[in-house]
């Protein structure tokens, strides 16, 4: 394999060989070139004898060539190179360089994320692709996917007939079927063609890609100035607001014929991807829906400005930079932080921005905008000059720079992390299309409401309150941490009267829908934030908080009063099978509202508590649960059947792996938060407890977790059973060889679990979960094909959950659903992307607060001899080391368990999957993607 080069993959220099017959003509021989004298003799021959039959397949193609049959001199020297750069390599000796597939994006985001991309299910061998390391692209067609040390990886025959390997991650656009599978076979998947047959079929498929490269590159120069009029026919109306549009959609726009589609298509995409300051690729799915996101009006207005005055290099640069040095000190003089002091925002009264202040601090704020690495950011160099200018901050100009640049000026609080500020989210504040999937209102044979509902109207009347089974007496807990504010749900448990070695175990959803239709404005706001959002500064909640307050469990029973439910029941044999169940509407009564770590004390739970590697914080005043002899033994029965649950679980090929993750205790819980164009002066600080808990459950957490998994199965059933359109969650079966997993199935523990680096080891491929409207396998929670898994545990924080809910009711009222099969996959299509997106920003979130707090520590005054425990850090390395490109050097992750974070290893020999490596802390950037550099301790 060959050396990657930032900026493309250039053509490799020829070479020749002195002691046999070269392929490439003697006029096109380098001067330099030497013979290579420790060679074997074996080795020699066999590179001699290919050599020599390439060599008389291009004279008789020449002699062809010369007869008239086809260009002569262009086309062969063509070939030639190609064939050079193709056998390049295969001088002697071999040496080992660092290859492409070593080749990866600067190390700052999630590599998990790179090394679990897929290709769509269309895309496959002989497909066009553009592949990008940094912003240059390359072309390559597809030879075969080829799992590489448990990361997806991708063969591709590159541009200059080398074959590299790559993860998906790095394809931006295709051209599906560009090469028929015929001339792919006979590419074959060696790095170095085996016989002539492949030798010239893969001159044959780079030609094809040379030619089409050509062909793009001169369309796109041709586009350029019809380019000019897509930005005003896409972008929003208002100037404030965002809008977004596809590859498709634009080349629509430009009204252009041409006869190859594919090159319109490739001109277009490349006139977007070079316009950061107007279009933001969707960094999450790009290659799966080719969207861009258009900037608003205002932002492209604001770039124009900054950009024409610096430019010109008007004054009002070197003034903003003058006066914001000005403001930043005058800030500076005043006492900040005190102890015990609330964090709080007073603004500065005596100072204020000019109208060019303002100009440059939303300029900057808007360059914080999230662009993925591959897209040419245009807002770089006008950021450079700006900070530069200003002359506070020293080393390399970046978000975190940007950021702190704006906590300096008071604009942002100092608790503000980038990836959830909102503004810089373009993907989660883009108009949502299309519309959500509602109906006027229940039949009117119900009687239930009115058949017509607005967007502010509640259901008057409950619409399955004639169907309701009411529980009585019968005990409910609700078990959950200390704080929680949304008790989704809660369990019952009895014994079957007619086998009472069977368990009936009753899980109560909260029932937000009684009172919410799919039609009023509070669902589409939910269907729009997907799920509550999860901040540590204060959560965002996906339903109104006060109408969260209200139909959370054990609200209305603290008064004795009665609560709407909607309860998915399961019996439970002895050994963990499900052998009945029962979905209802219900009424319960009776609800005590119980806390994780009191349950476990008080029943003796085997509970994992969280790790505090920088000190356990006090906690919350309890009092000690006075259980009854009802509640002792409905919590045994409880913990019984969970027990059943897993030894069930054992029984079929699954197991569950992951790491530590860092989970923070903040308070107070809200935080003054969001942008203020205003100078003024954070104070105060929270107060953060730093904890490191396990992936998996224990105790009373597992019990809850082990419940909701039976009442999801349960409902994917009913759907099954009823011909009533659900969407499941599905994970399929890891793709490896079958004795890897029966491998890691024996080293399962009681529980199911495996180790991670055991997973890493065997290098097997994580598989990516998705919706389906089909009862498909869950193959991590064990469930089977044919039964499936759709979540409906958690309405009040989950709008999948709320559409969950409202086809099951409309089913259990009139035997039929409320939305079809077609709405139910738009729906679960359009809150998954969502859904992932938000999944990607509460993580950099969590893991921008855990650094950023780490950082504190590091840069805290300790008492000399004081424990420290960044002293003694250790990492396992989790994946093989790569070359990062734009840091110019080798670099490996690892896994600190005593933070749960991974760090990126540098300056160090590259360690075995899973070793052990003494690390102290080397740096933190808190950029939107942060990153933990370590270094080897010395």
């Amino acid at each position: 394999m060959h050396r990657a080069r930032v900026g493309g993959l250039a053509p490799p220099p020829f070479v020749t060989y002195s002691h046999s017959p070269s392929i490439v003509p003697r006029r096109f021989r380098s001067q330099s070139s030497s013979v290579l004298t420790n060679a074997t003799k074996p080795s020699k021959q066999a590179w001699k004898d290919t050599k020599n039959t390439a060599f008389k397949f291009l004279k008789t193609a020449t002699t062809s060539r010369r007869a008239g049959l086809a260009p002569a001199r262009t086309h062969r020297a063509t070939e030639l190179r190609l064939v050079n750069s193709i056998l390049e390599e295969q001088r002697l000796p071999l040496s080992r360089e660092p290859s492409f597939q070593d080749v990866v994006q600067p190390m700052t985001g999630n590599p998990e994320e790179e090394d679990t991309s897929e290709l769509p299910s269309d895309i496959g061998p002989g497909a066009l692709v553009e592949i990008r390391w940094g912003t240059r692209p390359a072309f390559g067609v597809i030879l075969r996917e080829a799992p590489d040390k448990g990361r997806n990886a991708v063969q591709t025959l590159v541009v200059d007939g080398r074959i590299i390997t790559h993860v998906a991650h790095d394809v931006f656009f295709v051209v599906p079927n560009f090469v028929d599978t015929f001339q792919i076979k006979r590419c074959g998947v060696e790095d170095k063609p085996v016989n002539t047959k492949e030798l010239m079929a893969r001159v044959t498929v780079a030609e094809k890609v040379r030619a089409f490269n050509k062909a793009a590159e001169d369309l796109s120069n041709g586009y350029a100035t019809l380019f000019k009029n897509v930005y005003p026919q896409v972008s929003a109306p208002n100037e404030e607001a965002w809008a977004s549009v596809t590859v498709m959609e634009a080349a629509k726009l430009l009204n252009v014929q041409h006869r190859d589609r594919n090159l319109v298509l490739h001109a277009v995409y490349s006139h977007l991807m070079k316009r950061s300051q107007m279009f933001v690729m969707d960094n999450r799915n790009f290659l799966s829906t080719q969207t861009f996101y258009v900037r608003p009006r205002a932002q492209v207005e604001r770039f124009n400005q900054v950009s024409h005055l610096i430019q010109t290099s008007s004054p009002c640069v070197g003034q903003f930079a003058m006066r914001a040095k000005s403001i930043i000190a005058e800030l500076r003089k005043v006492t900040t932080n005190p102890k015990n002091q609330a964090p709080s925002f007073i603004p500065a009264t005596e100072l204020a921005f000019t109208e060019d202040d303002q100009l440059f601090i939303r300029f900057l704020l808007d360059s914080l905008v999230d662009i993925r690495s591959a897209q040419c950011d245009s807002y770089i160099p006008l950021v450079c000059r700006i900070i530069k200018a200003v002359g506070l901050y020293d080393g390399d100009v970046d978000s975190a720079q940007v950021r702190l640049f704006l906590v300096d000026l008071g604009v942002l609080a100092p608790w503000q992390d980038i990836a959830s500020l909102i503004e810089v989210q373009p993907g989660l504040i883009a108009p949502p299309e299309p519309e959500p999937p509602a109906r006027a209102g229940w039949d009117a044979k119900s009687g239930a409401t009115p058949t017509s509902l607005g967007p502010d109207d509640f259901y008057s009347v409950d619409p399955l309150e004639s169907i309701r089974h009411d529980f009585g007496k019968l005990l409910v807990y609700t078990i959950d941490d200390h704080g929680a504010q949304e008790l989704d749900d809660g369990l019952s448990v009895e014994r079957d009267a007619s086998n009472p070695s069977c368990l009936w175990v009753h899980v109560h959803v909260a029932d937000p829908t009684a009172v919410l239709p799919p039609t009023h404005s509070f669902a589409r706001r939910a269907r729009d934030m997907a799920h509550t959002h999860y901040f540590y500064y204060g959560s965002q909640s996906m339903l109104p908080e006060s109408l969260v307050g209200q139909l959370s469990l054990g609200h209305s029973a603290i008064n004795g009063g009665a609560e709407n439910v909607m309860t998915f029941s399961a019996k439970i044999d002895s050994a963990g099978n499900i052998v009945d169940y029962k979905v209802r509407a219900g009424i319960v009564h009776n609800i005590r509202v119980l806390k994780y770590d009191d349950v476990d004390a008080a029943m003796s739970f085997h509970s994992q508590d969280a790790a505090y590697p920088f000190g356990r914080p006090k906690k919350p005043d309890s009092t000690p649960l006075n259980l009854l002899p009802a509640d002792l033994e409905n919590l045994q029965l409880l913990d019984l059947f969970c027990k059943r649950m897993v030894a069930n679980r054992m029984t079929v090929p699954c197991f569950s792996y992951g790491l530590g993750f860092p989970e923070l205790t903040v308070s107070p819980k809200l935080l003054p938060v969001g942008v203020t164009i205003q100078p003024g002066l954070f104070s105060g600080d929270p107060k953060i407890s730093y904890g490191v808990r396990q992936g998996y459950n224990s105790g009373s957490r597992q019990i809850i977790a082990e419940a909701a998994q039976v009442a999801n199965r349960i409902a994917s059933i009913f759907g099954r059973d009823f011909g009533i359109p659900l969407v499941r969650r599905s994970l399929a079966t890891p793709a490896g060889i079958d004795a890897v997993l029966a491998d890691l199935l024996k080293l399962r523990d009681t529980t199911g679990w495996v180790d991670f680096f055991e997973v890493r080891r065997r290098a097997l491929r994580p598989p990516s979960s998705r919706y389906t409207l089909e009862p498909a396998k869950h193959w991590m929670l064990g469930i089977a094909e044919g039964e499936g898994y759709t979540r409906a545990t958690s309405p009040l924080r989950r709008y999948g959950d709320l559409v969950t809910h409202w086809q099951i009711k409309h089913a259990l009222l009139h035997k039929q659903p409320l939305f079809s099969a077609k709405e139910m996959q738009s729906t679960f299509e359009y809150i998954g992307v969502r859904e992932q997106r938000w999944k990607w920003v509460e993580r950099s979130h969590t893991r921008w607060w855990a650094l950023a707090f780490v950082k504190r520590w590091m840069e805290s005054s300790r008492n000399v001899g004081a424990y420290n425990p960044l002293e003694s850090l250790t990492g396992r390395a989790t994946t093989p080391a790569r070359q990062d490109i734009f840091r110019g050097l080798r670099a490996q992750e690892v896994y600190i368990a005593k933070l749960g974070l991974i760090g990126v290893l540098e300056g160090a020999a590259e360690q075995d999957i899973g070793a052990e490596v003494a690390v102290d802390i080397d740096k933190i950037v808190l950029t939107t993607h942060p990153v933990l550099r370590v270094k080897p301790r010395q």
